[in-house]
C-alpha cells in the first residue's frame, strides 16, 4: 500500500513540474543535472570537471578566452555551467525546471550566476 500511495504522490508532482534542478557546489567543481520528477532519470547534465570547459593551468599558456577563467569554481564557472546547462536542456526539449532554495543559503554570488546564465539559456524556472 505504501508503494502505491507513493507512486501517486509522485505522478502528481510530476504534473505539477515534470523536471527539477539539482546544484552541488564544492571547493573545487560546480555541478548541475536536470532530472525529470516522474522516474529520477537525469535528463541534462554539465559540471566544471569536464574537458569541454576551458581553464587555464597556468598563464603563460593560456589563450585570451580560456585565461577568464582560472578557478572552476567561482561565479565564472558557475555561469559557464548555467549556459551549458541550457543548451542541454533545449536539446532535451526542458523548457521550464523546478528548483527550491536550500533552507539557510542565500540567492547570490554562484548560485545566482548558475540560474541568470539558465534564465538566459531559454529555460525557465518555476
Amino acid at each position: 500500500m505504501r508503494g502505491a500511495v507513493r507512486d501517486a504522490l509522485r505522478r502528481s508532482l510530476a504534473e505539477q513540474a515534470p523536471h527539477s534542478l539539482r546544484v552541488h557546489m564544492s571547493n573545487k567543481y560546480v555541478y548541475a543535472q536536470i532530472v525529470r520528477a516522474l522516474d529520477g532519470h537525469v535528463v541534462a547534465s554539465a559540471s566544471t570537471i569536464e574537458r569541454a570547459f576551458p581553464f587555464a593551468e597556468s598563464d603563460a599558456s593560456a589563450s585570451a578566452t580560456t585565461r577568464e577563467m582560472r578557478s572552476r569554481s567561482d561565479k565564472r564557472a558557475a555561469a559557464a555551467v548555467g549556459d551549458a546547462l541550457a543548451r542541454r536542456a533545449k536539446a532535451a526539449n526542458v523548457d521550464a525546471v523546478k528548483w527550491t532554495r536550500p533552507y539557510g543559503k542565500r540567492f547570490h554570488g554562484k548560485i545566482a550566476s548558475l540560474m541568470e546564465a539558465l534564465k538566459s539559456g531559454g529555460v525557465g524556472l518555476l
